[in-house]
């Protein structure tokens, strides 16, 4: 009996957590607290010239083609 009162409490927090973190309290004053700093974005030097690939194709892409040692 005394596990089904936690495992009630557990839940009631969690959806309660949930709530919180979607900003359903937000208009009370309770919303999560968001840090957001625009202006990192405007310190970026070239942020244009970043590229990202995927681990397998990292090394298909942009290494050369191997050729075999002749002897």
């Amino acid at each position: 009996m005394k596990i089904r009162w936690w495992i009630a409490l557990l839940l009631l927090l969690n959806v309660i957590t949930m709530a919180w973190q979607w900003d359903a309290f937000a208009r009370w004053g309770w919303g999560p607290n968001v840090q957001r700093e625009p202006e990192r974005l405007q310190q970026q030097i070239k942020p244009e010239a970043l590229k990202f690939t995927l681990p397998g194709q990292a090394g298909s892409a942009s290494a050369p083609s191997a050729k075999p040692a002749s002897k």
